[in-house]
């Protein structure tokens, strides 16, 4: 199925009005292709082919191979051919149709001036390209609030457009394409007569489309055209469409309705995630309350640590003080004990060679002769003969 993208119109993908829009063009065409030889230049998604029965021929040409393709598998007849080729350098020989139609084509091309002649050139003496386009003012107006067409390369006002078909045929008759709200008087039997009155229409500069024949020779069918299409009966369309809406309201109403009672409900969970937010802050708020008062008291045992880090460094340079003078000490001492046990031992050597002497013969002798006292230093108990 062909994608609508909005560059091209697909029956069943856009709205009624707008394919009866396009769709009339081809109906009006269909009054020029009796017995011809025709050509739909820009023929898109192919609707269009089925209007030219009467013809001799259709070759039916578009740029894009998505949409011959598409058109080629649901419009194909016998004696219509689609194929892809580009507008501005057709692919036929020099006369080769009767009938040319580009409708919707030359505001989509930046050749536009290449396309012209390229129509004149495969269309006979008395060949008639139809073309259309739509009016500058009224599309620009239409699409205020969508924007440009992005497809669109270069779109055209009425004397714009005339000057341009003048520029390559001599004959030109251009239409206002409108798509009106009118009155109609329409005979049950066949009928091939009829009259057309639409004075505000013959005002180009309020035209929403212009379609244009244009020829190497005098047109001689320049009557203007009305087509009803099934869905132009607008009292039966409206109130069809006033039926489809109010199907559509009581829809929407039952929506609105479900809808009204999903919103109570998230509602209602909404306000039981507030509470529970609610009760969240002030247990977050009672955390950072703790988180505050376990950070005071960490800060103040890292200044009491630091206090007594300072005392255990002080204690540490006092306990390598003490422990210095312990060593002096220690080796004082020991000096002291060295110096005490020499001492120790040379009063025992003294007192040993005392006694050696207080055995000698001469010492007893000279203490009996009153020359030497008893009493011996270093000797309390002292020696009697």
């Amino acid at each position: 199925m062909l994608e609508f993208t909005g560059e091209r119109v697909i029956p069943g993908l856009v709205d009624p009005n707008l394919f009866n829009e396009h769709l009339a063009r081809y109906r009006f065409a269909a009054r020029f292709a009796e017995g011809c030889r025709v050509l739909d230049a820009g023929c898109g998604s192919g609707y269009g082919t089925a209007e030219f029965a009467s013809a001799a021929s259709v070759v039916a040409m578009d740029f894009s191979a998505e949409a011959t393709s598409h058109a080629r598998g649901i419009f194909s007849r016998p004696g219509v051919h689609f194929l892809q080729g580009a507008c501005e350098s057709l692919p036929f020989a020099d006369a080769a149709f009767d009938l040319v139609v580009a409708f919707e084509v030359i505001e989509h091309i930046e050749r536009w001036r290449e396309m012209l002649a390229e129509t004149r050139r495969v269309l006979g003496p008395s060949g008639v390209l139809l073309v259309s386009t739509p009016n500058i003012a009224w599309y620009a107006e239409s699409r205020a609030a969508a924007g440009p067409n992005p497809y669109h390369v270069h779109e055209f006002e009425y004397s714009e457009f005339e000057t341009a078909l003048k520029a390559e045929f001599p004959h030109v008759h251009i239409w206002n394409q409108n798509h009106s709200e009118a009155i109609s008087f329409v005979s049950a039997a066949p009928s091939c007569d009829g009259v057309l009155d639409a004075p505000a229409d013959a005002v180009p500069e309020q035209a929403h489309f212009f379609l244009a024949a244009c020829s190497s020779s005098p047109i001689a069918n320049t009557r203007a055209f009305a087509w009803l299409p099934s869905a132009g009966n607008v009292l039966r369309e409206r109130q069809h469409h006033i039926a489809l809406l109010e199907s559509e309201l009581e829809q929407k109403n039952k929506w609105l309705a479900e809808a009204v009672d999903s919103l109570a409900k998230v509602q209602k969970e909404h306000e039981r995630v507030l509470a529970e937010l609610d009760e969240h802050n002030r247990w977050a708020a009672h955390q950072d309350s703790e988180v505050e008062a376990a950070r005071a008291a960490i800060s103040r045992l890292e200044s009491e640590a630091d206090v007594r880090l300072n005392w255990i460094h002080d204690l540490e340079a006092q306990i390598a003080d003490g422990s210095a003078e312990i060593a002096r000490l220690d080796k004082t001492i020991a000096e002291r004990t060295a110096w005490a046990q020499s001492l120790d031992a040379e009063i025992e050597r003294l007192r040993a060679r005392l006694a050696a002497l207080e055995e000698e013969k001469w010492v007893r002798l000279g203490r009996r002769l009153g020359f030497l006292s008893r009493e011996v230093p270093g000797n309390s108990a002292g020696n009697a003969e």
